[in-house]
C-alpha cells in the first residue's frame, strides 16, 4: 500500500520562509554597528578630506586619531554628500563629517565639539565685475551650490536662487561656461577645486565671507549609540588638543 501526504500549499510556503527570519542583518547595518569600530560616511572636500589625500586629509586624520585614543577603529566610506547624510540619518553609518550646524540638521543629528572653523566665500570669474556688501546684493544672482550644504543666510526660502549639484566640481564648469553667476564654497576648497579643474587662472573669490562657522562630526539621533559616539569622540578630540597633536595635523592644510 502506498501512503501519501500533501501539505497545504500555504503551510509549505510558510515553512520555507522560517529560515529567512534568522538570517543576519544586512552587511551595511551589521558593519556599521560592529563593536570596536566606527563607520563614517566621508566625502571629497580637498584639502580637508578626500579619498585621494594622504591619510584621507587632515579632517579625516583628526577623526581617526581622536577615536584611536579611545581604542576605536574608524572605517571611512566615501560617497556623495547627500547619500552620506541620508545613510547617517537612518543610522546605516555611525557618523558623517564635516558639517556645520543649522536648525534643520540639529533636529536629526547630535553634533560633536568643533573640529575646525572655516570661511565660506563667493567665487566668481576674474573677468566679470563682482561685488557684494549686503545680503540683498546676492539676490537676483544664480549661485552654484551643493545638495545638502548649508550656506548660512543664503537659502532658497529666503529668496536666493541656488543651483544645486551633487558634487561641487560641476559648479566650476558651469561658472566657466556662464551658466551660473557665482558659486559658494569654503575658501581653500574653492581654490583647490578651481586648480584641479584647470580654472585657477580664471576664477577668484570675494574676500567677504558669507559664513564663518565651526565644522563637526555628526551622528543621527536615531542611532542607539549616538551619545556614546559623540562623547567618545569629544574625549579623544580634547586629548589631541591637549597634547598639541590637533594643531600639528592642521598645519598640513595648505
Amino acid at each position: 500500500m502506498t501512503f501519501s501526504y500533501r501539505f497545504p500549499r500555504m503551510i509549505f510556503l510558510f515553512l520555507l520562509t522560517i529560515p529567512l527570519l534568522y538570517l543576519p542583518a544586512s552587511p551595511v547595518f551589521q558593519t556599521a554597528h560592529a563593536a570596536g569600530k566606527v563607520v563614517i560616511a566621508n566625502g571629497d572636500w580637498a584639502p580637508y578630506q578626500g579619498k585621494d589625500l594622504p591619510g584621507g586629509g587632515p579632517a579625516s586624520i583628526i577623526v581617526t586619531e581622536a577615536f584611536a585614543t579611545q581604542g576605536l577603529d574608524v572605517e571611512f566610506r566615501y560617497m556623495p554628500w547627500a547619500r552620506g547624510l541620508n545613510l547617517t540619518r537612518e543610522a546605516q553609518t555611525d557618523a558623517t563629517m564635516l558639517y556645520s550646524y543649522n536648525e534643520e540638521r540639529g533636529q536629526s543629528f547630535l553634533y560633536s565639539d568643533a573640529i575646525i572653523s572655516l570661511d565660506t566665500v563667493v567665487f566668481h570669474l576674474k573677468d566679470k565685475k563682482f561685488h557684494w556688501e549686503n545680503p540683498e546684493d546676492l539676490k537676483g544672482m544664480t549661485l552654484g551650490a551643493v545638495l545638502e550644504y548649508d550656506y548660512g543666510f543664503v537659502r532658497e526660502d529666503s529668496g536666493y536662487t541656488l543651483d544645486r549639484v551633487a558634487s561641487g566640481e560641476f559648479n566650476y564648469r558651469k561658472l566657466a561656461a556662464g551658466r551660473i553667476d557665482a558659486l559658494m564654497e569654503e575658501r581653500l576648497v574653492g581654490l583647490e577645486t578651481a586648480r584641479q579643474e584647470g580654472l585657477g587662472d580664471r576664477i577668484t573669490y570675494h574676500a567677504k565671507p558669507i559664513k564663518s562657522v565651526p565644522y563637526h562630526l555628526i551622528v543621527s539621533k536615531e542611532n542607539p549609540r549616538a551619545e556614546e559616539i559623540i562623547q567618545t569622540f569629544n574625549k579623544g578630540l580634547s586629548q589631541l588638543k591637549a597634547d598639541g597633536r590637533l594643531n600639528q595635523i592642521l598645519q598640513i592644510t595648505p
